[in-house]
């Protein structure tokens, strides 16, 4: 791999596969920085004509090592909805097939970031809408001993019972 830089931000490219390494904070700051990702659109290749898998198998997942330490990387799909499937080492950086840190900083100009932020932010609190009511059902169950269904029956029971007596 050689060393390339992109403004101001030094990452490593393959001159055989023409993928990207960049590390950590490299990454961060393309991503912060609206400058840095016009640098990295602006030299990005073009894309490759679309492929469909209709009748050919599809690549299988190959899991690479980083190149830095050496460990296998994980494959994730950047910010879990982008479609983007990055290999990364967590203590390291990012590996970037042919086009896919074009295809991310894309995602990120088109508000899918933030987008992703939203939806995270909306399931965690339903998580924790879910927890309230769970821990409310568990006390009014502790405190009476019974379950909301339980006392309702029970109430039902000795309703049927007072109107035996009484009539």
């Amino acid at each position: 791999m050689s060393a390339v830089t992109l403004g101001a931000t030094a990452m490593r490219e393959c001159a055989k596969c023409e993928g990207m390494w960049v590390e950590i904070p490299a990454f961060e700051k393309i991503c912060a920085d609206r400058e840095q990702s016009a640098t990295v659109l602006g030299v990005a290749m073009p894309m490759a004509p679309a492929e469909t898998a209709f009748g050919r198998e599809l690549p299988k997942a190959v899991y690479v090592p980083c190149p830095q330490c050496g460990e296998l990387m994980n494959r994730l799909n950047f910010a879990h909805c982008s479609g983007v499937i990055v290999d990364v080492c967590k203590g390291h950086g990012t590996w970037f097939d042919r086009d896919e840190l074009r295809k991310i900083i894309e995602f990120i100009r088109a508000g899918g970031l933030e987008r992703a932020r939203q939806k995270e932010k909306r399931e965690i609190e339903y998580e924790r809408e879910q927890l309230t009511q769970q821990r409310l059902n568990a006390h009014r169950q502790n405190v009476a001993g019974y379950s909301e269904d339980e006392r309702a029956g029970g109430l039902s029971a000795a309703r049927g019972l007072l109107k035996f007596l009484i009539e």
